[in-house]
């Protein structure tokens, strides 16, 4: 068994872990590699799985159906891989209520999509037709807001009930409301959740008309190859022909890598050879799609995105990097924006050594462009502070259908907000100072506070308007101050200790570094200008021991978790070496990435360069 999984065989029965295989356990069945599966047999046993991951720090994988998936020839470290169970706890079916216009069904999870659309039409109510050909479980379709024919499964969904991955998390109702639903994408659920249940309401129909829809679904999905294979290999772009005739004018149909080819009926289709004898290895299929990638990129200067999920988040070469187009936005209309344009500059350049198509966009009003709806494969924020990053950029390319990198604009706009931070960070038990929350600009000296004390903006980044109150004397000019930045402020009570920061990547966390400056508070010179600050960057850090460096990591990692974060976060932590003690002060979701910049630095102490940092953050964009 995987030394991933030894703390865990102290802590659960053994029939939760299941030894298989990905030929076993995926539709096209990549991957060499054995696999143990935590299949949890009850709700009470899921969340331990999951509580027992935070602990141990380790990435949950949640494997559905299988359907979309292509297996490892290697394990990525520190993952896990959960199953649901088709059993009565998360597979049960029923109606909740029903009249002449509508039904509402209660539907585990681990039901497949097509088992729920017939339980409805056996009552007379459906709608959703279109969506019964797509294999796989409902909780993989809410997660991938799954659709076809013009059909989404988010039209009909009223309610999701989720158990959050991330720590402090418990079992939680969301309504449809409350989701970030994308095309082809829940963001918020997706990585960040595991769907229990969903609520359901689908409007009375025509049985036979609908029966007959049925059927012409079930015809057209006939014509589709036979055999083993994870569906089309790659999404139709936005706009021009779809991937398959885009594939089939270059003459692919055919091609071949170990135990995979291209499929003679429809060329954005892959499958297994029938009598191909050795491993089916992820690396081969790997090769496969680089390849399709690649001459599509050459003939048509299209970039197409894998439907095919790897379990191995590695980067692809730069070959099928070089027709991917990345519009890196930057500046914006925040008082962080010199620092926004300098960052913006360093990832177009960084992009381009990866051979990214990229071009850069000072954004200087907040409105979709034709380069975001028709050019860019990926848009990529660089913008600090403000709209950039309050969730409103990102609730913009949302709703507009367009990938982008970095966090959604739900768990944005939480991180953004320091007094809605700190109440994530006391749900989820991690260290913060105590704090009162201002709105008052003649707000009376906070006694009840113990000197000295920061007052700071609610949601400003880089230190602007920041001040340190020693005595009652300098309360006034400090409020003065911070509401130049804001109709809201935060005062926390002063930590004092080593400055840190933890960057987060893709749920792992990076190596600590230690901030040395000459100022009393990391300010904006230290940061940025170092007029009076000759500040140091230590990475390994000299001056704190391992088993606090090791806390302040798992700090960070659980904020990831907690805000609901993805790909990439920045937090910034005060540690006392002394005591051992810490406080968590905040986390970025667009971390600066100058040449002074924390993440890049703490990446490239990981042995991760700038350019695989910036090109895993559009390669995570676009697998979503």
């Amino acid at each position: 068994m995987s030394d991933v999984l030894a703390p865990f065989r102290n802590f659960l029965p053994e029939e939760v872990f299941k030894e298989t295989s990905w030929d076993k356990c995926t539709s096209l069945g990549a991957g060499s590699s054995s696999v143990t599966l935590l299949e949890p047999p009850d709700r009470e046993t899921l969340t331990q799985c999951v509580l027992l991951a935070r602990k141990t720090n380790k990435k949950v994988f949640i494997l559905g159906g299988g359907f979309n998936i292509a297996g490892g020839d290697s394990l990525p470290e520190e993952t896990i891989f959960l199953r649901l169970p088709k059993n009565k706890n998360f597979a049960d079916i029923a109606i909740l209520s029903q009249d002449d216009s509508y039904c509402r069904i209660r539907c585990g999870s681990a039901v497949s999509l097509r088992q729920l659309l017939l339980f409805a039409l056996e009552k007379g109510y459906g709608g959703a037709s279109g969506l019964s050909g797509i294999p796989g479980t409902v909780g993989g379709a809410i997660a991938m807001n799954a659709g076809a024919n013009d059909v989404c499964i988010s039209q009909y969904l009223l309610s999701v009930t989720v158990l959050p991955l991330g720590p402090g998390g418990e079992e939680t109702i969301l309504s449809r409301e409350e989701i970030s639903f994308a095309y082809r994408s829940a963001p918020d659920i997706r990585d960040n959740m595991v769907v229990l249940e969903a609520l359901f309401q689908f409007p009375k129909v025509d049985k036979e008309r609908e029966e007959f829809l049925f059927h012409q679904e079930s015809l057209r999905r006939k014509e589709a190859p036979g055999g083993r294979s994870a569906g089309s290999v790659f999404r139709n772009p936005r706009k021009g022909p779809p991937a398959g005739k885009l594939l089939d004018e270059c003459n692919c149909k055919g091609w071949e890598e170990g135990a995979f080819e291209v499929s003679n009926i429809h060329a954005n289709w892959i499958v297994r050879k029938k009598d191909y004898t050795g491993p089916a290895l992820e690396k081969d299929l790997r090769k496969l799609v680089n390849r399709l990638q690649n001459i599509a990129a050459d003939r048509f200067d299209t970039a197409l995105v894998p439907e095919i999920r790897f379990i191995n988040s590695v980067s692809m070469d730069k070959e099928a990097n070089k027709r991917v187009k990345v519009l890196v936005l930057k500046g914006g209309t925040s008082s962080e924006r010199d620092v926004s344009l300098q960052s913006g500059a360093a990832v177009a350049e960084a992009l381009r050594e990866a051979s990214y198509d990229v071009r850069e966009y000072d954004i200087k009003e907040f409105v979709l462009t034709e380069e975001m709806t028709s050019w860019a494969d990926v848009v990529f924020p660089v913008l600090h502070g403000g709209e950039g990053e309050d969730g409103s950029i990102q609730k913009m390319l949302e709703d507009a259908g367009i990938r982008f990198t970095a966090s959604g604009s739900t768990a944005c706009r939480k991180i953004m907000d320091k007094v809605v931070s700190k109440k994530i960070m006391d749900k989820a038990g991690i260290a913060n100072a105590k704090s009162i929350v201002l709105t008052d600009e003649n707000a009376p000296f906070p006694g009840e506070l113990k000197l000295p004390f920061v007052v700071k903006p609610a949601s400003e980044g880089s230190t602007f308007g920041i001040a340190v109150v020693h005595d009652e004397s300098e309360w006034k000019d400090a409020l003065s101050l911070v509401f130049r930045y804001g109709k809201v402020a935060l005062v926390e009570e002063f930590f004092k200790g080593v400055e840190t920061t933890v960057g987060v990547l893709d749920g792992l966390a990076l190596p600590v570094i230690e901030i040395r400056f000459e100022s009393e508070i990391y300010d904006y010179d230290a940061k940025y200008e170092h007029k009076f600050n000759d500040t140091q960057y230590l990475c390994p850090p000299r001056g704190i021991p391992e088993d606090l460096q090791k806390k302040l990591q798992d700090a960070a990692l659980n904020f990831y978790r907690a805000s609901g974060a993805r790909d990439i976060l920045r937090v910034d932590i005060i540690a006392n070496t002394q005591s051992g003690e810490f406080c968590v002060l905040e986390g970025n979701t667009i971390p600066g990435c100058t040449a002074n910049s924390l993440v890049p630095k703490a990446a490239r102490a990981a042995g991760i360069s700038f350019p695989e940092l910036c090109s895993r953050l559009v390669r995570a964009a676009l697998s979503r």
